[in-house]
């Protein structure tokens, strides 16, 4: 035993070494804390976390709305609700408001005054905000505006999708008032002759005719039609004629034997391809092409009639 101890002595003088020096090092470290790292005088302060503005305004306000639209004695009862203000006077249920879309009416064709919802009837509507012009006809949509429900000489009518009232393009820019609700008979004046008549009587005296394909126009009648397009359209209906899928101009429908139209040499099923060289091919063609030539003094209109072309000349005196 003793010889045992004598061999491994030096392993507990190792560990009584390492104990001693493991004692002093914590007894060093203390001892510098608490000389050079000693707890501050101050501490660092704490900002309290800053109220909401809800808080803020509920605490701070002064209003007594809030306690007298509440019945402090049925904490269930929901505070009255004001009744919509009826109109006083008399509402003309036939009024359609102007929109105020960027769109801007350019020209209108209508088969028949009687029927502004015929699908026949179109106009040509220009986008002032992104400048794209279009035909459309009663049943397809604006583009960013909504479905064309009438279209009439002056105006047409329209579906709004944003906001689902019926709207109005004015060709004048301004809105048709209400009319007024008479409270009174009114007595009614002898009507002055009809314009109509007066049409009919200048188409008589102002189109002469050479041949079948040859006539001369005058230059008074002219300026009569270019003041009153609607009454000419009565005359007949005018659709967008296509061929192999492809637009080649305007066909004539219900051509009215006394209509300028027949006085003009048309006949009812006739297509328009071409006025002076210029093909319509659109209505935004046709209408650059009526621009050019309303004050030429010779027309040529290109015509295909039971399949075969026919040219028809004009002379404007």
């Amino acid at each position: 035993m003793q010889d045992l101890l004598r061999r491994y002595f030096w392993v507990v003088i190792v560990l009584a070494i390492v104990g001693s020096a493991t004692f002093a090092a914590k007894a060093t470290n203390a001892v510098v804390e608490g000389k050079f790292l000693g707890d501050p005088a101050r501490g660092p302060k704490v900002k309290p976390p800053a109220p909401s503005p809800s808080s803020i305004a509920a605490v701070r306000s002064k209003a007594g709305a809030p306690v007298v639209d509440r019945n402090m004695f049925c904490a269930t009862c929901l505070p009255p609700v004001a009744a919509a203000v009826q109109p006083s006077g008399p509402v003309d249920p036939n009024y359609v408001a102007l929109t105020s879309l960027p769109l801007s009416l350019i020209a209108t064709h209508v088969a028949d005054d009687r029927d502004h919802a015929d699908p026949a009837n179109f106009a040509t509507i220009l986008n002032t905000g992104t400048q794209k012009q279009g035909a459309y006809w009663v049943g397809t949509d604006i583009p960013g505006a909504g479905k064309v429900l009438a279209v009439s000489y002056k105006y047409v009518d329209f579906q709004n999708t944003g906001s689902g009232r019926k709207e109005r393009i004015s060709i004048t820019g301004e809105a048709p008032p209400p009319p007024p609700v008479a409270t009174e008979p009114v007595k009614v004046a002898d009507a002055p002759p009809a314009e109509g008549d007066d049409l009919t009587a200048a188409i008589d005296s102002g189109i002469k005719k050479i041949d079948d394909t040859t006539f001369e126009i005058d230059r008074s009648l002219v300026e009569k039609v270019l003041a009153n397009p609607a009454a000419v359209m009565k005359g007949a209906r005018v659709m967008p004629s296509s061929k192999n899928g492809e637009p080649n101009g305007f066909k004539l429908y219900a051509v009215r034997p006394n209509s300028v139209y027949a006085k003009l040499g048309f006949s009812n099923g006739d297509t328009m391809n071409a006025i002076n060289g210029m093909q319509l091919n659109s209505m935004d063609r046709a209408m650059e092409i009526y621009a050019k030539v309303r004050d030429a003094s010779t027309l040529q209109v290109e015509v295909t009639r039971r399949g075969k072309p026919v040219t028809l000349n004009y002379t404007i005196r």
